[in-house]
C-alpha cells in the first residue's frame, strides 16, 4: 500500500511540474556575457557578443532571471529586443515556441 501511495504521489508531482514549466514571459534577448546589462540600447553589443560565441540568453523582466536559450534560432532575429516569448522552462533553460515584439 505504501508503495502505491508513493507512486501516486510521484506521478502527481511530476505532472504538476510539467504544467508549471510552460511559460509566457516578457524580457530581453541578450548574450550570457552582457545579460546583467540587457535593455534598451544594448542591441549592437549583444549581437557582437553572440557572433563572437557568447551563448544567447533571455532575461525575464519579472524577476531578472537569466535563462539559457536551447533553440537560439527561434530568437536570432530578436537579439537585443524586448519580446514576449511562449515556451517551456526546464533547469534554467528556455525552449522558445513563439516570440513577438513586446509593446512599448
Amino acid at each position: 500500500m505504501r508503495k502505491l501511495l508513493a507512486l501516486a504521489f510521484a506521478c502527481c508531482f511530476v505532472a504538476s511540474f510539467a504544467f508549471a514549466a510552460e511559460s509566457s514571459m516578457t524580457g530581453w534577448v541578450s548574450d550570457e556575457k552582457c545579460a546583467a546589462h540587457a535593455g534598451p540600447g544594448k542591441e549592437e553589443c549583444a549581437k557582437k557578443c553572440i557572433e563572437s560565441g557568447s551563448p544567447m540568453v533571455f532575461v525575464n523582466d519579472k524577476d531578472k532571471k537569466i535563462l539559457k536559450v536551447d533553440n537560439p534560432d527561434a530568437l536570432k532575429d530578436h537579439i537585443g529586443h524586448h519580446v514576449n516569448v511562449k515556451g517551456s522552462v526546464n533547469n534554467g533553460t528556455v525552449h522558445v515556441d513563439a516570440v513577438e515584439m513586446a509593446s512599448k
